[in-house]
């Protein structure tokens, strides 16, 4: 139980749905911020607009009515000032519901301030006359809340307006205590509609991971569904059938060379087998042991190259070719290569011309290039005609390029052939090919080698000729 906790907690549904549902709180505490700071501005701003007109309403009236108090003589109308004042701004102060404190002065003489005030000397002696506009402050004899106040000045005159911000804070108070009680129930609603979002979302993931399970190494055509899909669940299994694409290619790949490089090594061991048992079971002449020590010297050597080729081509699938590029007189290079063939093609009268171009200096790697032109004259007489030519032809290509054609005269390479032949282990299926040797390895060295050096190679069979061209960057 408690495991199945821990991967629960662990999983990407539980993630999922924990991140929308705090995502889903935070956007909800977000907004109710945005909310209070918003109807505290606008709430602020409109006590401070009506306060404002208020103040302006009286100084207005106490000017146009050219009220001069300095010559004030009480009548049978007004006993006092404040009674005057009272009689002006009557109005104004009884219609306003914002006519909580009010007082008037002039200079520093208070000359009206409303019944509330009474026996209160807070408000224009105590603030200083240097204020003006809007502000906030608290006075302990009008109790703790604070208090909104909108000093204006015309004249002679200062006009006081204020008003207890206490029912901004009541409302701005509710709202946060209803946004208090509303969070538990937006969690909750957060976190189940998550579960549900998050289950949808992820199901299709939970199809392609069961179908995956069922893919092994022996049905590796079957594909997972939904990769006509162009969201990213269609998109990554688009990708997942790519790769299980190069997987059965690569299983298919590792089949078939494993295959051929049994069969393959399996013809000289067996021959070398049969040759060293007939040895043995009968007595031979001395020149008859050395006829089989020389038969097994022959496969052996056979072995060996096919051992050379396959862990030339393993260290090149995996990158591990190291090659050392050096600046080569190409035709130096070219006739040290070629006379060493002589020996081989004067057994069947073959002529090999060299030409090419002088001063040409490449940078190669001689060993690996030495290799791959040998492999290609080694083809070339192997399968050339008797008594026939092979040109080797060197020389400037342009584009600060050189290139290299062999051809020779023998069997045609069928033209369905030409597109496979540097493919491992594929042989031309020609008069006698098999016993001529080789295990389809030399051309896919050759190509190998020319990749490393940049180059691209190219064969044309038509006619009876046969011609393969080498083009690299000098």
């Amino acid at each position: 139980m408690i495991l199945r906790l821990k991967n629960f907690i662990a999983s990407t549904r539980f993630k999922t749905t924990l991140w929308y549902s705090l995502v889903f709180l935070f956007l909800e505490l977000l907004l109710g911020v945005i909310i209070y700071i918003y109807l505290f501005t606008k709430s602020v701003g409109k006590l401070d607009s009506a306060l404002a007109a208020q103040a302006n309403a009286i100084i207005k009236i106490v000017k146009e009515k050219h009220v001069d108090l300095d010559t004030f003589t009480p009548d049978e109308n007004y006993q006092n000032e404040e009674d005057l004042i009272w009689d002006l701004i009557y109005d104004i102060v009884v219609f306003n519901k914002r006519n909580t404190f009010i007082e008037i002065s002039s200079g520093r003489k208070i000359i009206f301030k409303t019944d509330n005030l009474s026996g209160n000397d807070f408000l224009l002696p105590n603030l200083a006359l240097n204020r003006k506009g809007p502000f906030d402050f608290v006075d302990d004899s009008l109790g703790s809340q604070n208090i909104r106040g909108y000093l204006l000045k015309g004249g002679n005159y200062a006009v006081l307006v204020a008003y207890p911000k206490e029912q901004i804070a009541q409302t701005l108070n509710s709202l946060t205590d209803l946004y208090v009680l509303l969070a538990p129930l937006f969690l909750i609603v957060s976190f189940l509609g998550g579960a549900v979002i998050s289950s949808k979302s992820l199901s299709r993931i939970d199809a392609i991971v069961k179908k995956t399970e069922e893919i092994t190494a022996q049905n590796l055509s079957e594909k997972i569904p939904g990769g006509e899909f162009t969201d990213e669940y269609g998109r990554l299994v688009k990708k997942m059938n790519e790769m299980i694409d190069r997987i059965r290619t690569a299983v298919e790949y590792m089949n078939q060379f494993t295959i051929s490089a049994a069969h393959e090594l399996k013809t000289p061991l067996t021959i070398l087998r049969g040759e060293i048992e007939i040895a043995l079971k009968s007595h031979k002449t001395q020149n008859e042991y050395v006829d089989v020590l020389k038969s097994n010297l022959e496969e052996t050597i056979r072995l060996i190259k096919i051992i050379d080729n396959l862990f030339f081509i393993s260290k090149s699938d995996h990158s591990l070719i190291s090659i050392q590029k050096v600046d080569v007189n190409l035709e130096e290079f070219m006739h040290s290569i070629v006379n060493n063939f002589r020996y081989l093609a004067d057994e069947k009268e073959i002529k090999i011309i060299l030409t090419l171009e002088k001063n040409i200096i490449v940078r190669i790697d001689p060993g690996l290039m030495k290799q791959a032109i040998t492999n290609l004259l080694d083809n070339a007489v192997k399968y050339g005609k008797e008594k026939s030519d092979i040109s080797v032809i060197v020389g400037n290509f342009g584009d600060n390029k050189f290139r290299l054609d062999i051809v020779n005269t023998g069997d045609e390479i069928p033209e369905e052939a030409l597109a496979k032949i540097f493919e491992r282990f594929y042989r031309v299926d020609l008069q006698n090919s098999r016993k001529k040797g080789g295990v389809g390895l030399g051309l896919s060295v050759v190509k190998s080698i020319i990749n490393l050096h940049e180059g691209s190679i190219t064969v044309d069979s038509k006619n009876g000729r046969t011609k393969i061209s080498i083009l690299m960057p000098v």
